[in-house]
């Protein structure tokens, strides 16, 4: 395991270079440019009215805090302001994926074809659909973990102590990478136990729930598309095993978790966020025709497929 530490924290750094390096295609390619300033618009516009929505509705309170002095109050109102409107990015992504679903496909599909044009016209191929209960109940799901990850850093803090109040969520995060980033778990650990950079610990665990959800989403196009793969992959005895599955190895989990924690710390950020999940779904797409364009790295036919 020690000896794997060096490369799995390689293949993370590498991770957040393409989710990096996607974006910044995607921002120059001339399709998407062309194609797709009718959504940029439609979210620019959202999230500026929610922004100027919140900021317009928040402001007495803020001035009667600063009449009578509750300045630590002020800055708490302030700072859940803040987080309210990195949360637009979301809700964004949640709506148009019911509203609009092929928007998100079209752009995955994208990514995948600056890379590999066959890939993309075999994905093209097979047809998914989004409007499932499993896709609702992996909402309900996330936005359930998000709730108890508040309620234990928020009310957990206050009946109990500072420090005991977000030690859950760390411990728990440090067990879900213990196999991938055991450095990256033990050094979030220690950022903990030290009482000045105990909030950078928490927000680090804030992302990484993110992070997760970002994942699910973004690659969902190629992941709803893998039992079809697979079967085409068996039924050919395709000798690179490109619908293997990819995201399950120790290798590329590290890589997404770096791609994934990129985009959400880039997510966070009002009015930038919400168009990260656009060039993030071309950078989703060019990332996943990386992994498949290296079959040398992919697992023998009698190794479990995903």
């Amino acid at each position: 395991m020690p000896s794997r530490l060096p490369q799995h924290a390689i293949n993370a750094a590498y991770g957040s270079y393409l989710a990096c390096t996607g974006c910044i295609r995607a921002l120059f390619h001339a399709e998407f440019r062309r194609s797709y300033h009718g959504p940029i618009l439609w979210i620019l516009l959202s999230t500026l009215a929610i922004a100027i929505a919140a900021h317009v509705m928040v402001f007495p309170v803020r001035v009667f805090l600063w009449l009578v002095g509750l300045t630590s109050l002020k800055d708490g109102l302030s700072n859940a302001l803040h987080r309210s409107i990195a949360a637009v990015p979301f809700l964004c992504v949640a709506a148009s994926r019911y509203l609009y679903p092929a928007l998100f496909e079209r752009l995955f599909m994208m990514g995948v074809a600056i890379r590999s044009p066959s890939l993309a016209s075999t994905l093209a191929k097979i047809h998914v659909d989004y409007f499932t209960w499993e896709y609702a109940l992996s909402v309900v799901q996330f936005t359930l973990y998000r709730v108890v990850l508040m309620l234990i850093l928020g009310t957990g803090s206050l009946v109990f102590t500072p420090f005991f109040g977000g030690l859950f969520a760390v411990v728990t995060f440090s067990f879900k990478v213990r196999r991938m980033e055991v450095v990256f778990a033990l050094s979030l650990l220690v950022l903990y136990l030290v009482s000045r950079t105990r909030s950078t610990a928490l927000e680090l665990v804030r992302l990484w729930f993110d992070a997760r959800a970002i994942a699910r989403e973004l690659f969902t196009p190629f992941v709803d598309r893998l039992p079809a793969l697979k079967a085409q992959a068996i039924s050919n005895r395709d000798s690179h095993q490109i619908y293997a599955s990819i995201l399950q190895w120790p290798k590329h989990q590290a890589i997404l978790f770096g791609f994934s924690f990129t985009l959400s710390y880039l997510m966070q950020i009002p009015y930038i966020g919400p168009f990260v999940w656009l060039v993030g779904s071309v950078a989703a797409g060019h990332a996943i025709a990386q992994f498949i364009d290296r079959p040398a790295s992919f697992p023998s036919p009698t190794e479990k497929l995903y």
